[in-house]
């Protein structure tokens, strides 16, 4: 059988590696468009012959590698990971025609960070060793740093230092958890293993309590810091708003972070000690993450940094959509990250387009751009639209399924989660009335629609933004039965 899992890790790595070499900015392009679209290719394949009804891991790759210490290469997708593989395959080679026409010093090395940065990711979602998924998880952070610390803005060395430092630490916390419970399964079955599924059945079997909440702890901490959560999500508003537009949508495809809680924290949780105290921990986490980047969204002047921080909200959702632990309201934190992650796409691109045609992102010093920019303006207004919640589009929903879900168990942080509504409609009507409508502000001076590149990858976009919220079956159904598997083990361990 074909190994596709292998193709769509090893293709952009491969290519990133090509792209160094190369001279000119045609040639690069070229060879991370040819590389992009490749790995679209193999998903989509793969996504045709994928079977949504079943929870287990399929087009399975498994060989040898370190026996002695139970590493192997192992890779595999479910419904998880199938999603957020078809979104970075979607969103990637749009990313690339987005940024055809750009002018910037070495253009190899920016794409071959792009692609480096596709390659890691996916790396990460295939993985089920965690030897292999600690590498590409590790992997992420050197191409985001660095495309942060070349192409970013005015401050952008704090910025891809203070990312590197969090997530880094975040990261070696979470290698403490993998240790203690690759040790305590080695003790328990006098085999060693880093076979993720097998880890996570022999989690059940520590007897110590204490030592199961710890490595739980240890895990969840990692994972967290990622998506980011409060109040460990300081260094993505920083991050984002310094990084060019291209690294600001590599950061919005980065959703290992929830990927961690439904592939290895959820099976995990019942067999804890305190099942109980960790739910309340991921709900509170959750809920105050939505009211608290609402706010933080509300007051920031630079459109970007209101992106950015409605990105710390919208990501609530997924933790609060977790620690729901019923079937709706898991798998409407699974759609979310996959509508979170095309909804913010646009919305960075957004920014960068006037950012780049303006010479200005804060929101008072523009004013009227739709009648200069009115393709812009459509695509805008949709994105907008989407990611405060109206219904018919993806973004709808992602939340009402987590609110409606988690209500049954969390009714008080989904009160808390819903006051934040009325906050995030405001910061998006407030920014678009400001920034794209009214007079024009004649200071700007002479101001360009979008190019043909740029329109066709942000109307791709989109269009599946609004298709997938008409019709979220393709890929919720995926979500669906992994959701009922996890809740089920939830209902037979009572909690």
């Amino acid at each position: 059988m074909l190994p596709i899992l292998s193709l769509i890790v090893l293709i952009p790595l491969i290519f990133a590696a090509l792209t160094l070499l190369t001279k000119t900015k045609e040639q690069a392009r070229l060879l991370a468009l040819v590389a992009t679209v490749a790995v679209l290719l193999l998903t989509v394949y793969m996504y045709f012959n994928f079977d949504s009804s079943i929870a287990d891991n399929q087009f399975e790759e498994l060989a040898q590698w370190v026996p002695s210490l139970g590493i192997n290469y192992h890779l595999g997708v479910d419904g998880i990971s199938m999603p957020l593989i078809l979104l970075n395959a979607i969103v990637l080679p749009l990313l690339v025609m987005f940024t055809w026409n750009d002018e910037r010093k070495s253009p190899n090395k920016f794409y071959a960070l792009i692609l480096a940065t596709e390659g890691a990711v996916i790396g990460v979602f295939t993985s089920l060793d965690f030897f292999l998924f600690y590498i590409f998880w590790e992997l992420t952070l050197i191409p985001l740093f660095f495309m942060v610390s070349i192409w970013g803005g005015p401050n952008k060395h704090h910025a891809a230092i203070k990312f590197f430092i969090y997530t880094h630490v975040a990261s070696l916390v979470m290698l403490l958890g993998i240790f203690g419970l690759y040790f305590a399964a080695w003790d328990m079955t006098g085999t060693p293993t880093l076979d993720i599924p097998t880890l996570i059945a022999q989690f059940q079997f520590i007897e110590s309590g204490i030592a199961k909440d710890m490595i739980f702890l240890a895990l969840l901490f990692g994972f967290i810091v990622k998506i980011p959560s409060f109040p460990f999500h300081s260094w993505l508003p920083d991050a984002y708003t310094e990084a060019p537009t291209a690294g600001s949508v590599l950061f919005v495809m980065l959703k290992i972070g929830g990927y961690g809680l439904f592939k290895v924290m959820l099976p995990m949780l019942p067999f804890t000690a305190s099942p109980n105290l960790m739910i309340t921990i991921m709900a509170v986490l959750g809920s105050v993450s939505i009211l608290y980047g609402a706010f933080l969204a509300l007051s920031q002047k630079d459109l970007k940094k209101m992106v950015a921080y409605s990105s710390v909200s919208h990501m609530g959702y997924v933790t609060l959509g977790a620690a729901g632990l019923v079937s709706l309201s898991v798998s409407g934190a699974m759609f979310q990250q996959f509508s979170h992650g095309l909804i913010m796409s646009i919305m960075f691109m957004s920014c960068g387009v006037i950012n780049n045609t303006t010479g200005t992102r804060i929101i008072n010093d523009l004013g009227g751009l739709a009648q200069k920019m009115p393709k812009l303006a459509v695509i805008m207004v949709m994105t907008f639209m989407a990611s405060l919640g109206l219904p018919g589009l993806s973004g709808f929903i992602a939340e009402v399924s987590v609110l409606a879900g988690s209500f049954i168990n969390l009714p008080a942080y989904v009160i808390v989660a819903l006051s934040a509504i009325v906050i995030t409609a405001a910061y998006h009507l407030w920014a678009l009335q400001r920034a794209m409508f009214g007079v024009f502000n004649e200071k700007l001076g002479t101001v360009a629609d979008i190019n043909g590149y740029q329109t066709f990858s942000m109307g791709i976009i989109a269009i599946l933004i609004l298709y997938f919220g008409l019709n979220p079956s393709p890929v919720l159904d995926m979500m669906l039965t992994n959701s009922e598997h996890i809740t089920s083990l939830m209902a037979v361990m009572g909690v």
